[in-house]
């Protein structure tokens, strides 16, 4: 039986995004450190940042899960962009 994978939506506000692929690459990053999440659908633009993030282990995961863990991952990597807020839903 597969697992379901439940995505979340998370939208970064961001400035100073010089590169949109390195920006990219950044956000792909995530789910080489947190090999239990998935990253899909990422756009990026001069102010924002869009993906949806999943993990087909862990149905109970919550938007403030999701957030804790972007959050902790921006703390952890210097990323290619200032990050102004984070919204996961």
């Amino acid at each position: 039986m597969a697992a379901t994978i439940k995505a979340m939506r998370v939208e970064l506000d961001v400035s100073n995004v010089a590169s949109i692929d390195q920006a990219r690459a950044y956000i792909e990053e995530i789910q080489h450190q947190y090999a239990d999440l998935t990253v899909t659908n990422i756009n990026v633009t001069g102010n924002r940042i869009t993906f949806d993030v999943g993990s087909p282990g862990m149905e109970d995961l919550s938007p403030s899960d999701i957030k804790f863990r972007i959050e902790e991952f921006l703390n952890m990597n210097v990323a290619p962009f200032a990050v102004k807020s984070v919204n996961a839903r």
